[in-house]
C-alpha cells in the first residue's frame, strides 16, 4: 500500500492520436528539412490551426526537439503546471503535403 506507482505521461486513458502526433512529429523534427517544412506548413495562414500553433510554438518546439524520455519531458512540463499530454495535444495535425 505504501508503494508509489508511476503513471504513464499519457495518463490512465491515453489518446493514441495525441501520442502518434508526438511520436511522428518527433521523428520528422529530427530531419532539418522536414522540420522546416512542418514549420512552414503550420505557419501558413490557410492552416486551420495556425493561430493555435503560434500561441504554443515554443512549447511544441521544446517537446519535439527534446532528447529527453517521455517521462523526463513530462516531469519538466509538470514543474511549469503543464504535462506532456497537454503539450502533445497542441501539436497541429499535418494536412496535405509538407
Amino acid at each position: 500500500m505504501g508503494e508509489t506507482t508511476l503513471m504513464s505521461p499519457w495518463g490512465k486513458y491515453p489518446v493514441y492520436k495525441d501520442i502518434a502526433r508526438f511520436e511522428y512529429g518527433r521523428l520528422l523534427w529530427r530531419n532539418p528539412s522536414a522540420r522546416q517544412r512542418l514549420l512552414a506548413h503550420w505557419n501558413t495562414p490557410e492552416h486551420p490551426y495556425q493561430q493555435r500553433f503560434l500561441l504554443n510554438q515554443a512549447l511544441i518546439e521544446e517537446a519535439l526537439g527534446s532528447q529527453s524520455s517521455e517521462e523526463e519531458l513530462d516531469e519538466t512540463f509538470r514543474k511549469r503546471k503543464l504535462s506532456l499530454r497537454v503539450v502533445a495535444r497542441e501539436i497541429p495535425p499535418v494536412f496535405g503535403s509538407i
